[in-house]
């Protein structure tokens, strides 16, 4: 049986959309909602974002045809990023395969990523996929990796910890700590292909801004043709550094497919 993971992108882009259709809303507490509303006012800040161990983990069960085992592997890359005061972004990616990609973004929304084969723009990354499936038969490690940079998820953490408060259920304190169960509806968790989803978010506040937050999700699919529940579990760590980037570590080559007519930001 091939590796099923839990895919973050599409759970918390289910976590969005799911806020915005709750209509009761449990109320943020003041000093959540002031450091929320100070880290989305910040101009310049640097972020990591840690996943659970990539594993692989084997889980062997009993089933009615006899016994299944299953292996999940968490595939999300770990990320270090950087959001400089003119509104550029930097994001620095690596997998637990050893796979790594740089992805610039520019403030007016320009995207280009550090390639094997250079810097590419996602319409050169989308043309290379598309040769790629025509004149190759089986996945190739060049595939891999154009995937990798095809449209990568470049929300920064404020808008996706705005998200996951907004579905969030009543937040229990304890001291510098909040922590919320998020609703998901059952239309939801099951259009996701999930039998049970449960995610609890963790933030921590310090001296009025956020530090980090935390997404724990505990869940399962059920598998029909061999009658078993899978258990699933993932996490996802996210934190922050206040210094101010006055400038992204980017190659001159990168500057140049964004910025033709201008020369790269003064070193």
């Amino acid at each position: 049986m091939k590796p099923w993971r839990l895919a973050w992108n599409g759970l918390l882009a289910l976590v969005a959309v799911n806020s915005l259709a709750l209509s009761l809303r449990a109320e943020v507490p003041r000093a959540l909602a002031a450091a929320l509303q100070n880290l989305r006012e910040q101009r310049s800040y640097s972020w990591e974002i840690i996943n659970a161990d990539p594993g692989p983990v084997a889980q062997s069960t009993e089933t009615r045809r006899g016994r299944v085992t299953m292996v999940q592997q968490n595939l999300a890359p770990h990320v270090i990023a950087s959001l400089a005061s003119n509104g550029d972004m930097l994001l620095k990616r690596d997998w637990p395969d050893g796979g790594q990609l740089d992805t610039l973004v520019t403030a007016d929304g320009q995207i280009v990523t550090g390639t094997p084969e250079g810097w590419l723009t996602n319409q050169e990354v989308l043309t290379a996929m598309a040769d790629e499936r025509v004149n190759t038969n089986t996945p190739s490690t060049r595939y891999q990796w154009l995937r990798r940079a095809d449209r990568p998820d470049t929300r920064r953490p404020a808008e996706e910890l705005a998200a996951a408060v907004r579905a969030a259920g009543e937040f229990e304190v304890s001291g510098d700590t909040y922590v919320a169960r998020i609703r998901i509806g059952d239309n939801a968790r099951e259009s996701s292909g999930l039998s049970a989803l449960a995610v609890t978010l963790t933030v921590t506040v310090r001296a009025g801004v956020v530090r980090d937050y935390q997404l724990t999700v505990q869940g399962s699919r059920s598998l029909a043709r061999a009658g078993v529940e899978v258990p699933l579990s993932d996490d996802r760590f996210v934190i922050f550094t206040y210094l101010p980037v006055r400038k992204l570590d980017v190659p001159d080559e990168a500057w140049a497919k964004v910025r033709p007519t201008k020369s790269a930001p003064a070193r």
